[in-house]
């Protein structure tokens, strides 16, 4: 799945245009690396989302499948601990 719809997908952001501007700024990183919107993200793989003063990391459970509650897609992912 796209990086960008997988941060919308888990309703990380509010739409995949916003998801798009936080990895090409460098705010959400996939495995530690700043990639492309359109890099293939999936199951297993680590997300780092920045933002001024806060750091967050996720690790990818599972992958959504279509439409769901915000509450729903966060049982798709774990935080892990600061490093």
């Amino acid at each position: 799945m796209r990086f960008d719809v997988l941060l919308f997908e888990l309703r990380l952001f509010k739409s995949r245009s916003q998801a798009a501007t936080a990895i090409q700024s460098g705010e959400a990183l996939l495995n530690g690396a700043q990639v492309k919107p359109s890099r293939d993200a999936g199951v297993g793989d680590r997300i780092t989302l920045s933002v001024p003063g806060t750091r967050r990391t996720l690790e990818v459970l599972a992958l959504p499948r279509g439409s769901m509650s915000r509450e729903a897609a966060k049982a798709l992912v774990r935080d892990l601990p600061p490093s």
